[in-house]
């Protein structure tokens, strides 16, 4: 597309043509046509930016399309894009300023100008003018008045300073052979922009959700499709060749465009913040987290030296989710309390131990690390206690617990779920008590260790294990699931890909951009730990620094798996998990599930869901 469109710029001729004029021009100027643009496999996919360095990493991402807008810019100065609609100075020259110095000599796809027309003292033809001899393929209409509502709206249409003045800019910018997008917000804008003849129809689903400036301004993924699809189907009722854009609101990242595609039909994505700022303010804040808690060596005589306690890479990213869950992991790490990690183990369970452990006082030793899967309460007990001598079977000599062993320091214990309830409530009493009885020992003894144990929510004893040792003091803390956050999945990858090269001692280790891609577009079930065993496995693969998209080959085409019945807390819960992924269409459910219909029909009916609906009778 970005061949088509650089061809078609290469041979505009100059001069506009107009029916009153064509007499004096040269032969007919040719555009990129809607038409050529839909002739594609991929999405069409535009980035609206406002610096050279996002500019240069949207090109090497793949990006079709650069779109310079003022909001692009503003976000690189730390504001949100809404203050894009403010009247802090001149739009035109704010963006011509930036976009001819840093974009246009950098960029070797089309370039759009983002145009505005609330100034009545600029002309239409002026502004359109300026734009084709800067050198820009196209124009679109970014600050626009279709993100204004009620009064104020109707006086700037009533003055002209409006959604139909912004429609006549585009009429001109493709009298003279620019490409032209229409930023649209309601079916009626854009069947008005269709009719105009504009080649591509944005339709804006309101500013961006995602990251730390985001806005909550549309529901949900669905309900975005819902609107797309009639606005669509107006705008192709009306213009059959016209591009069909999407951009905004809860399109926060592949994953819901994705979603979004699975349910309704569009050509092409417009990425603002969700490619310049929510994966830069992702990156920067857990590079600049790694770096503050570097070991700092501050003098020779001082052996207790503050150990490295970078983030957790289950932990980094700009979610809500997982602002909160660093901010309670904060508050925990500095109180010497015994915690309860509801987390599966591929969730990073380790990791996040060791950076409580390293935040606290205990960091002087390391920390202990006991798995009580696979044992037998006499042994989970013996692990964890200990044993007076000939108390346990088979051993002639007393044996020392974890909980001993881990004097001074903290002791992480996994699989607490594993557990009979009596040897959950007898470490509890160790943990706030601070005192500890082995097996076959009358007597207790005093032990200053801090315990961390860790499940799975859904395990079998979770919630009967939970309610104990909340009971006994524990601080619960969840652990937020990748699957849940994709937006997160960039930050998450460059923090897997620090850990990595330090854990293969290759500090030279990098992504290329297209096996990036493919990293943030897989649906990551097995958690932070999957994603690191995949770098890490690639990067064994790879010969030279960089991973390349063939050393990932082992993930192409396997985003859309199903969950095990296993990940879940029991197959009505897998079975709900599939039919809301798949909107409740019970033929794609079972595709998904890999088994037949007849049998999820089956399956509904036994565990008491609506067949009819698919939802919970």
């Amino acid at each position: 597309m970005s061949r088509i469109i650089s061809a078609a710029v290469r041979e505009v001729d100059p001069a506009p043509v107009r029916p009153e004029t064509a007499e004096r021009c040269e032969p007919p100027i040719e555009r990129p046509s809607a038409r050529l643009l839909r002739r594609r496999q991929d999405l069409l996919l535009g980035a609206a930016i406002g610096t050279g360095m996002a500019a240069n990493f949207a090109i090497r991402g793949g990006a079709d399309l650069l779109i310079a807008i003022n909001a692009g810019r503003l976000r690189s100065m730390g504001e949100p894009s809404l203050t894009a609609m403010l009247p802090f100075g001149e739009s035109n020259a704010f963006v011509r300023d930036f976009a001819v110095r840093e974009i246009l000599p950098r960029a070797i796809v089309p370039v759009v100008f983002g145009a505005c027309v609330f100034d009545p003292r600029q002309s239409i033809e002026a502004i359109v003018a300026r734009a084709k001899a800067d050198g820009f393929a196209g124009l679109t209409n970014f600050p626009t008045a279709t993100m204004v509502t009620g009064r104020f709206r109707d006086v700037l249409e009533e003055n002209g300073l409006g959604f139909a003045r912004e429609l006549d800019l585009l009429a001109a910018a493709r009298d003279v052979g620019l490409l032209t997008i229409a930023y649209t917000h309601d079916p009626a804008e854009a069947e008005a922009a269709a009719r105009r003849g504009v080649d591509a129809v944005n339709i804006g689903l309101g500013w961006n959700q995602g990251g730390a400036r985001g806005l909550e301004l549309l529901a949900d993924v669905e309900a975005a499709a819902l609107h797309v699809s009639k606005v669509a189907r107006k705008v192709r009722s009306i213009a059959p060749e016209a591009v069909c854009m999407v951009e905004g609101g809860p399109i926060v990242s592949p994953k819901h465009l994705e979603a979004l595609c699975r349910i309704t039909s569009i050509d092409g994505y417009i990425g603002g913040s969700t490619i310049d700022r929510v994966p830069l303010e992702s990156a920067i804040e857990a590079t600049t987290a790694s770096f503050k808690t570097i070991e700092r060596i501050r003098s020779r005589t001082e052996p207790t030296a503050r150990a490295s306690a970078a983030v957790p890479p289950a932990l980094v990213g700009s979610s809500a989710e997982a602002r909160e869950a660093r901010a309670v992991l904060q508050r925990l790490a500095g109180a010497d309390v015994p915690i309860l990690l509801l987390a599966r183990p591929e969730q990073g369970v380790q990791d996040i131990a060791e950076h409580l452990h390293a935040l606290s006082r205990r960091r002087v030793r390391h920390l202990l690390s006991l798995h009580l899967s696979g044992k037998d309460p006499t042994a989970q007990r013996v692990a964890l206690f200990g044993a007076a001598t000939g108390a346990a079977p088979g051993a002639e000599k007393a044996q020392l617990g974890f909980v001993d062993v881990g004097a001074s320091s903290t002791l992480l214990v996994h699989e607490i779920a594993s557990a009979t309830l009596d040897i959950v409530r007898e470490l509890a009493d160790v943990a706030t008590e601070r005192r500890v009885r082995p097996l076959g020992d009358a007597a207790a003894h005093d032990v200053d260790v801090r315990v961390i144990v860790a499940t799975d929510p859904h395990a079998e004893n979770a919630a009967s294990v939970q309610i104990a040792l909340e009971a006994a003091g524990f601080a619960t803390f969840e652990v937020p699931p990748l699957l849940r956050r994709q937006e997160d999945l960039p930050a998450v990858i460059e923090a897997v890909l620090r850990k990595v090269r330090v854990r293969l001692r290759r500090p030279d280790l990098a992504l290329e951009g297209g096996a990036h891609r493919i990293l943030a577009d897989h649906q990551w079930l097995g958690d932070v730990m999957e994603l690191q065993r995949e770098i890490e496995q690639a990067a064994l693969r790879a010969e030279a620094k960089l991973i390349t998209v063939p050393e990932l080959s082992a993930l192409i085409g396997q985003g859309g798996a199903a969950r095990p019945v296993s990940a879940f807390g029991s197959e009505r819960e897998w079975i709900l998990d599939a039919l809301r992924r798949n909107r409740f269409r019970r033929g794609a459910t079972a595709d998904f599930l890999g088994i037949s219909r007849k049998t999820l029909y089956n399956r509904m009916r036994r565990l008491g869901l609506d067949t009819r609906s698919g939802r919970e009778a």
